[in-house]
């Protein structure tokens, strides 16, 4: 049996839908043939793009269109998260999924397409009304969020387009998209959210951190500079153990952007644990 459902995935996977006829005609095409992770032949049609294929396995062959994998994702998450328009319509029209259904990390369809960086998806989820772009997954992460992360600026466009109340939201640890854009050093997100969105570079996450404190850590120095700039944030921010931009950059080494902190201002200071930069640097070699 496990010869021949690697077989049946195998033809899934490549369209072949000749080979799911004879195991049809077989009775080795059930709903029965899962791969190790629970997916069925229908996901693996849905993460190929194999259009006739995944109408056959469910119209002529009887499987089901709304399975779940072991994650909980059903083909329409598989479909959305590689990008595969047609198949996601099909699934969402005629194959029984919903477009607001939620994988076990609550993710939905539109998470995966913007975690994807897949506009084209994201773009018929919005203009088709049956998404909500502030649905948040376990985390607290709405689709924003990760485009933001990612520094795909069309997703950002089309979900900020459509919903642009959620330009602040934050996950559960804090985060808004802002920082997320800082934290990953996608400076022309940053400026974008700030200048076209109105995003507040002032909102902190939950331990006290600033979208600046995030770029100092990771070593942004053109996002630092940036917000430095044009931005009300202040160089003497401290997040809630007292620590600055300075003590941030000194702790993960970066050299550069704490030249570049000297030299505009940044001073030397104590934290509430009474460590200065010079303590996080030696202490992080």
């Amino acid at each position: 049996m496990v010869v021949e459902g690697d077989r049946t995935l195998l033809a899934a996977r490549q369209g072949d839908v000749q080979t799911l006829k004879v195991q049809l005609a077989a009775k080795a095409l059930t709903g029965d043939v899962k791969d190790m992770m629970g997916a069925s032949p229908v996901h693996h049609a849905a993460r190929a793009g194999k259009l006739n294929c995944l109408r056959f396995l469910v119209e002529e062959a009887g499987l089901s269109g709304n399975c779940v994998a072991n994650n909980g994702a059903s083909p329409a998450h598989d479909a959305a998260a590689t990008g595969n328009l047609a198949c996601l319509q099909w699934l969402l029209t005629q194959g029984g999924c919903q477009a607001r259904g939620e994988d076990s990390s609550g993710a939905t369809v539109l998470h995966l397409a913007s975690r994807f960086s897949h506009h084209e998806v994201t773009d018929w989820l919005l203009k088709s009304g049956e998404v909500d772009p502030g649905t948040s997954t376990d985390t607290g992460a709405l689709p924003v969020h990760y485009a933001a992360a990612k520094g795909d600026l069309p997703s950002l466009r089309l979900l900020l387009g459509h919903s642009p109340n959620v330009v602040n939201s934050q996950t559960k640890n804090g985060a808004t998209p802002l920082y997320l854009a800082c934290q990953e050093g996608q400076l022309e997100v940053v400026q974008y959210l700030v200048k076209d969105c109105g995003a507040d570079p002032s909102i902190r996450a939950n331990d006290g951190m600033t979208p600046l404190h995030a770029a100092a850590q990771m070593g942004h120095n053109t996002v630092i500079v940036w917000l430095i700039s044009f931005t009300e944030i202040g160089l003497t921010d401290r997040d809630s153990d007292g620590a600055t931009a300075m003590h941030f950059a000194a702790s993960r080494g970066h050299a550069k952007v704490l030249s570049w902190l000297l030299l505009h201002g940044g001073d030397i200071v104590m934290d509430t644990w009474g460590g200065t930069p010079l303590h996080d640097a030696a202490e992080n070699g």
